[in-house]
C-alpha cells in the first residue's frame, strides 16, 4: 500500500488537540506520514535606526516567547507521534495566513488529506471573523476533514 501524507493543522487549543486524538483513532493506517503543522507568529514591526532599547528589550521578549510556544508544540506533537508509533514530524508554517499556509504546506508535502479541529463558532461570528477551517474546506484542492467539538 503507498504511504499516504496528511497534515493535521493545530493551534495549541483543546479542539485541535480533540482533532489529533481522532485523526489517530479513527483515520490513520499503518504507513502514514503524519506532518502536524502550527502557526509561528513572529509579529514585530519597527523601523531601522529608531527603535529604543525599551522597544528592542521587549521585541526580543516577544520574540523568545514565542519560540517558546513553537518549541513546546513541536515537542509534544513529536512525543504524541512517537509514543502511537505514528511516522511523521511537527513543524510551525509561517509568512501568510494561517488558512493559506496550512493549504501551501500540504500542497507542498503531497498530502492526500488535511484533517483539523474548529471552535464551532455561530454563523454570525463566522461571517464576520472568519473561519481557518472555513477557508480550508473551501479552497483546497484535497479533502479535509473538520472535527467538530462535541
Amino acid at each position: 500500500m503507498a504511504e499516504r501524507v496528511v497534515v493535521v493543522a493545530v493551534d495549541g487549543s483543546e479542539q485541535a488537540d480533540k482533532a489529533f486524538a481522532w485523526y489517530c483513532e479513527n483515520v490513520h493506517r499503518a504507513g502514514d506520514n503524519v506532518v502536524v503543522v502550527f502557526g509561528a507568529e513572529y509579529k514585530v514591526s519597527f523601523m531601522p535606526g529608531q527603535v529604543s532599547d525599551t522597544k528592542l528589550k521587549q521585541i526580543q521578549e516577544e520574540m523568545s516567547k514565542e519560540q517558546k510556544r513553537v518549541e513546546g508544540l513541536t515537542n509534544k506533537y513529536v512525543s504524541q507521534l512517537r509514543e502511537k508509533n505514528i511516522k511523521g514530524e511537527a513543524t510551525p508554517i509561517t509568512g501568510k495566513k494561517p488558512e493559506e499556509a496550512i493549504i501551501s504546506k500540504a500542497e507542498e508535502v503531497g498530502a492526500s488529506m488535511i484533517v483539523m479541529g474548529t471552535r464551532g463558532l455561530g454563523t454570525i461570528r463566522r461571517t464576520l471573523m472568519g473561519s481557518v477551517s472555513d477557508y480550508v474546506v473551501h479552497h483546497s484542492k484535497m479533502p479535509v476533514i473538520v472535527v467538530r467539538d462535541s
